[in-house]
């Protein structure tokens, strides 16, 4: 995500570590050492082609001795809230109501953003799908969530054994240490669960592009961080027990300013019609103006495809939703839509169609029970199905098939 949260961390938390916990941390012991645990690592906007033997070694030689896939398809829109939580329920957008990293919904009169700490924290958004936190703690296991979209609020009356409240600003350093302060408790407090988020990636191709050195720069980085960690499992004896899921929520495209398409003035006509999402994935509220005539008008556009949100194409399972707009608008890769002239847009963008390339993320999966495989192309709906296997849980109903599992769990 890009946004940056304004919630600051109190030092004396990383001393303590008992903000948002359940339980004080503690010496690990022989015992917790045998507890199998699952980390989830999101490396928001780390495409596959960022892979590299000799600037991420550590992720590399992950996908060389685990499960990796040639890419992680998002679900539409290819954004970072909605494929957040498609990773932690196995359901599409329309299905678990996070349709955008923008919302409105005629139930509230909060409008849903990510850098509104007030919305994000209301459980009234997140309450239509079950992540896998709650359903571990339902079921008698720990989770503990270092950043994930809906961690910091209730969700059906629970929310994880451990969470923070998203701070950007928070070092690798310090993630780390809270992460290891929650995996060195007893094996009965010792999280079965955890999640871990760097936004460097995502942040560095806004800002720069795709392809840039800086992209490159912020691979290593985080490629440094897993090695830290996967150093810090080998000599707490976790690693033996510890499954890494590494997961990307989209991919990065080119975006120039050249490209952006102004539509300032397109409606004009229809003073009641609103763009409520502007983007490579674009959004208009008619608010009582005619479908057709708006439809004529935005149809003028050039490199943008426009659709009634109940007609668009099947592939993207995507349009029942109340709180998608009327019309859903998807321009074609490296352009973008815009009703500011005035406003600098990101130099790269995602939010286009998830089969292009630029738009796939990253799958690694590493761990005892995980078979050396080199796989195609995986749906991030098979994400979840995986997660609930290696915990041994019993999964919510969702949209995955079970394919990943099968594919790489050894019998």
């Amino acid at each position: 995500m890009r946004v940056k949260n304004a919630s600051a961390f109190c030092a004396a938390f990383l001393c303590c570590m008992s903000l948002h916990t359940s339980s004080q941390a503690q010496p690990s012991d022989p015992v917790a050492a045998q507890k199998p645990l699952v980390i989830l690592i999101s490396l928001d906007g780390f495409k596959p082609a960022y892979l590299s033997a000799t600037e991420t070694p550590h992720l590399y030689q992950l996908a060389h001795d685990g499960a990796q896939a040639k890419g992680l398809i998002s679900a539409f829109p290819s954004l970072t809230f909605p494929n957040h939580v498609t990773l932690v329920t196995g359901q599409t957008p329309d299905h678990h109501g996070i349709v955008n990293n923008t919302m409105t919904d005629a139930a509230t009169p909060q409008r849903f953003t990510l850098g509104s700490r007030e919305a994000v924290e209301n459980p009234f958004w997140w309450q239509e799908a079950r992540p896998i936190w709650v359903t571990l703690r339902q079921q008698g296991k720990i989770a503990s969530t270092l950043f994930w979209p809906g961690s910091e609020t209730t969700i059906q009356g629970m929310r994880p054994n451990d969470w923070l409240p998203y701070n950007h600003e928070m070092s690798h350093e310090e993630r780390l240490q809270v992460l290891l302060g929650w995996l060195k408790r007893p094996a009965d407090q010792r999280p079965d669960f955890a999640t871990l988020y760097f936004s460097d990636v995502d942040s560095a191709g806004h800002n720069a592009g795709p392809d840039s050195a800086e992209v490159r720069l912020a691979a290593q980085k985080v490629d440094q961080s897993i090695g830290k960690l996967i150093a810090a499992l080998k000599q707490s004896h976790l690693i033996q027990h510890t499954t890494l899921v590494v997961v990307s929520d989209h991919g990065m495209s080119l975006a120039p300013p050249d490209k952006v398409i102004q539509v300032k003035s397109l409606l004009s006509s229809f003073p009641s019609a609103r763009w409520e999402w502007l983007g490579p994935t674009a959004g208009v509220r008619l608010n009582g103006e005619p479908t057709q005539e708006v439809l004529s008008a935005l149809a003028t556009l050039s490199h943008v495809a426009c659709w009634p949100k109940q007609e668009m194409p099947k592939r993207f399972k995507f349009g029942a939703h109340r709180r998608i707009p009327d019309i859903v608008c998807l321009s074609e890769e490296g352009y973008a839509v815009s009703d500011n002239p005035n406003r600098k847009t990101p130099l790269g963008q995602h939010g286009y169609d998830p089969q292009l390339p630029d738009m796939h993320g990253l799958l690694i999966v590493h761990g005892p029970a995980i078979g050396q495989r080199q796989l195609g192309w995986v749906d991030n709906l098979e994400v979840y199905g995986l997660l609930t296997q290696l915990l041994g849980i019993q999964a919510e109903t969702n949209d995955g098939q079970g394919t990943l599992a099968r594919q790489i769990m050894q019998p």
